[in-house]
Parts: structure tokens; C-alpha cells; sequence
């Protein structure tokens, strides 16, 4: 039976946009379940665990070992699903502005703007903090162009770090992650786990 999950997500994960290629396969694309994509700052979740302030400096916690594993496991994940995926340029993109944005469009629209992202960072290599870029991704998803000027206003902003403290407070850690019916899915490699879960619930009772 179709279910209701919602995606957390930022555009600077990897697995968020393995996610979001694997959501539009054809096996999970049939199970008409209805996808919310719901997006928000990386860097705010791990300032929020680490007791720090929503917009502080960023602070690199990956010790050299767990960086060089998440660079091989992209490149596996990356064959296995026949994701094209390149090196970001700038290698730590900004994605707060698409973040925004994604949160300003129409939620049908989202999904399509989402895939026009993802594809600018993670297989054309594009800088998705550039007006020019978000304006080609909002032509791609259908929007309204004018939402780019709103985009990198600090009324927007707070918005996004409002959505990102309150998902924190639903018990939202990292990106991607499901959620359904209050159930807790971290990380892309839990989707199959997701659908598995889905299939054994009980039918609801007429």
C-alpha cells in the first residue's frame, strides 16, 4: 500500500543524491508511494549535535581514515547504481542557496529542481551557489524565476535554519533520512530497509 516518506536531504551529500536517483528508478518509481523532500543544512544538524550555534564556522570532524573509506564507498555506490558522479567543483560547495530555493518552490515542482541540482553539482561539476546555475535548475524544474532573487535573502536563511533546528528535534541527525509514520530511516543505504518495512506493515483497517 502507497505510503507517505518524507527525504531529508542537503545537495552537498552524495548519498542524498544516490537517493534521489534511486527514488526515480523504475523498481522504487512503482511503488507509488508519495515522496516529501524535505531540505536542510548539513552544517546546521552537526553544529546542533555539537552543542554549537546553528550558523557557526564549519568545523571538519572526519579524521583522515573515515574521509579516505567515504571517498572509496562513493566511487563503489557510484558503479553499483550507475550514478555518474565527479568531484564537486568548488570541492566544498555551498549549498545553502539551492537549499533555500528548494524549500521556496512548489512541492511537485521540488523533485525536478532537486534532480536539476544534484545533476549541476555532481555530474556537470557546476557551482550550484551561482544565480546563473539555480536560474537554469528552476527553467529545468518548471519554477517561477523570481524565487532566485529571494533566495540568498536572510529572511530565507532563518527559514532554512528554523527547518533544520525543528527536523533536529524530530530526531534528525544526518542526510539523507526517512521518515514514515514517526519511523526513523538514516542514510540511503537504509531505502531497501525503508520499503521492507513498508511491505510488513498491516493493511489499515476500513
Amino acid at each position: 500500500m502507497p505510503a507517505i516518506i518524507e527525504v531529508y536531504y542537503d545537495f552537498r551529500s552524495p548519498y542524498a543524491y544516490f537517493t534521489s536517483q534511486r527514488i526515480r528508478g523504475e523498481a522504487i518509481a512503482k511503488c507509488n508511494h508519495v515522496w516529501k523532500w524535505r531540505p536542510v543544512s548539513i552544517d546546521i544538524l552537526l553544529n546542533l549535535q555539537a552543542g554549537r550555534e546553528p550558523w557557526a564556522p564549519y568545523v571538519d570532524t572526519l579524521a583522515p581514515p573515515k574521509r579516505a573509506h567515504l571517498m572509496a564507498d562513493v566511487r563503489r555506490l557510484a558503479e553499483r547504481f550507475k550514478a555518474p558522479i565527479r568531484p564537486p567543483n568548488p570541492p566544498r560547495p555551498n549549498s545553502v542557496p539551492a537549499l533555500c530555493l528548494a524549500a521556496l518552490i512548489d512541492e511537485h515542482e521540488r523533485p525536478e529542481f532537486n534532480v536539476a541540482v544534484f545533476h549541476a553539482l555532481w555530474q556537470r561539476q557546476q557551482d550550484i551557489s551561482a544565480p546563473d546555475v539555480l536560474a537554469s535548475c528552476l527553467v529545468q524544474a518548471g519554477a517561477r524565476a523570481e524565487l532566485l532573487d529571494i533566495a540568498f535573502g536572510g529572511s530565507t536563511r532563518a527559514r532554512l535554519a528554523d527547518d533544520t533546528v525543528d527536523a533536529y528535534g524530530r530526531g534528525i541527525f544526518g542526510v539523507p533520512t526517512f521518515v514514515c509514520e514517526n519511523e526513523i530511516f538514516f542514510g540511503d543505504d537504509r531505502l531497501d530497509l525503508l520499503l521492507w518495512s513498508i511491505e510488513r506493515r498491516p493493511p489499515a483497517s476500513s
